[in-house]
């Protein structure tokens, strides 16, 4: 019985609170709209600052195009002419920075003939290279005795140069140089048993011949005109190499000592003949290539 009275006093203690509350928190919003409705305008005007910037804005650009509308230039015609000069100068500017018709033909022959120039170049430098190889392949050939018709034809192809081929026949094989050294000696006893033949008249000459053609017996100084001098020469010259002057001393054999030299004779001329058209031939490709670098 005794909580009852003291449960009433709370809850109505409660209830006042409660009550308090909710006044102070009326007043104090009622506080807070007064005090906007008083500072509304100054609110306003902070709301509306940024807007009113930009009209200003606008608002002096359309006042200045209105005035530079009402006030037209003092001189139209001057003003005219004078823009009208600048764009006749920029145009003349124009036209002098335009080759003519006359020079876009000059640039476009002189671009078309330094074109022909480097192909031409270029198909020179090809040629010559082209003619280099086939004239050391053509020397080869030469060298080894082989037949060479398909080298000298491919060399003609590039070079149609008689005279330059002159002395290289139709491409049948020449006798190299160690093999003609290598027919010399044979040729020599063949020479010289003939010249000993001939001299072989009473029984003392029969048996020096004899002798010689056993023991093979000759002079070695080359002195005279007879078979054996001219053999002497031509071994001597051999020995140093100068073919030239083997074959020109060969020459001075005569009658049947010539007869028997002949073959030898002709495949050593030949040989001449050859050596001396390659030597020419090198030094002309060489010379076109030096040509086509340049």
């Amino acid at each position: 019985m005794s909580d009852e009275p003291t449960q009433r006093r709370s809850t109505a203690s409660l209830a006042a609170a409660l009550a308090g509350g909710l006044t102070g928190a009326c007043l104090a919003a009622a506080a807070i709209l007064a005090t906007a409705y008083v500072e509304r305008d100054r609110l306003r005007d902070w709301l509306l600052a940024g807007d009113r910037d930009r009209l200003a804005r606008l608002e002096a650009g359309a006042a200045d195009l209105a005035a530079r509308l009402a006030q037209p230039p003092a001189n139209p015609a001057e003003e005219f002419d004078q823009r009208l000069t600048h764009l006749e100068g920029e145009l003349d500017q124009l036209r002098r920075s335009i080759p003519s018709e006359a020079m876009l033909l000059r640039l476009t022959e002189r671009t078309e003939s330094a074109e022909r120039g480097i192909q031409e170049l270029a198909h020179a430098q090809a040629a010559s290279q082209a003619l280099l190889l086939a004239v050391g392949q053509l020397r080869e050939a030469v060298n080894r005795g082989d037949d060479f018709a398909a080298e000298l034809a491919a060399v003609r192809r590039l070079l149609p140069d008689a005279e330059a081929l002159e002395g290289l026949g139709d491409g049948a094989a020449i006798a190299r140089r160690d093999q003609l050294l290598q027919r010399f000696p044979a040729l020599v006893r063949d020479v010289l048993d003939q010249e000993n033949e001939a001299r072989a008249r009473g029984w003392w000459n029969a048996i020096l011949a004899h002798v010689q053609k056993v023991i093979r017996v000759r002079r070695i100084d080359g002195k005279g005109n007879d078979a054996e001098a001219v053999l002497g020469r031509t071994e001597a010259a051999l020995e140093k190499n100068d073919w030239d002057q083997a074959v020109a001393e060969m020459r001075g054999l005569s009658g049947p000592f010539a007869r028997t030299a002949d073959e030898w004779m002709k495949q050593a001329e030949a040989r001449l003949k050859a050596d001396r058209a390659l030597s020419r031939l090198t030094g002309l490709a060489a010379a076109r290539a030096g040509a086509a670098a340049q």
